[in-house]
């Protein structure tokens, strides 16, 4: 069997996350269930990899635009459990402090921009971003996540064509 590429270390950093997330998102479902969580509960049940993973992968100034099944991204990056909590319910210690739904929420200090909606706006979102740094030079990337529903939108395709055509990171 070949050797893994990443350390140790980062391979059980992964394995943290991807556990926290499940377990984040089990406690959610239960809160939602009791009906302590207005709105919906968007669970990557067996995805958990996809957001971990690709937030694993970005340096510390890269942005990421996450869409509604990506609580990994958000751990990695360093939204802690306790804000997540209180974001789904509605509490000040919560990213938005409350003041928004429970999945719209991100924290542009830590290079995390809020969720939209979970269709493919983020797509141009994330390409706007990628053209400003692009214009600053500083050598960084944005990242997004969408499901298949959102490959038949439009702003999936203009978000794409307009990354493509400016070239962004």
């Amino acid at each position: 069997m070949p050797e893994p590429e990443l350390a140790r270390d980062a391979l059980l950093t992964m394995y943290y996350y991807l556990r926290l997330t499940r377990a984040l998102e089990e406690r959610l479902g239960i809160l939602y269930r009791q009906g302590k969580i207005l709105g919906g509960v968007y669970l990557s049940t067996g995805q958990e990899a996809v957001s971990v993973g690709a937030a694993s992968a970005l340096a510390p100034d890269d942005v990421i635009v996450p869409s509604h099944r990506d609580l990994g991204a958000h751990l990695v990056r360093g939204i802690e459990p306790k804000e997540v909590l209180a974001q789904y319910l509605g509490r000040v210690g919560g990213p938005s402090r409350g003041r928004d739904g429970n999945v719209h929420f991100g924290d542009v200090r830590r290079n995390n921009v809020a969720f939209l909606s979970p269709m493919a706006d983020g797509i141009p979102v994330a390409a706007g971003v990628a053209l400003a740094m692009k214009q600053e030079g500083a050598g960084r990337v944005a990242m997004t996540w969408f499901g298949e529903g959102a490959a038949s939108r439009g702003d999936f395709h203009e978000g794409v064509n307009l990354a493509a055509v400016l070239g962004v990171p």
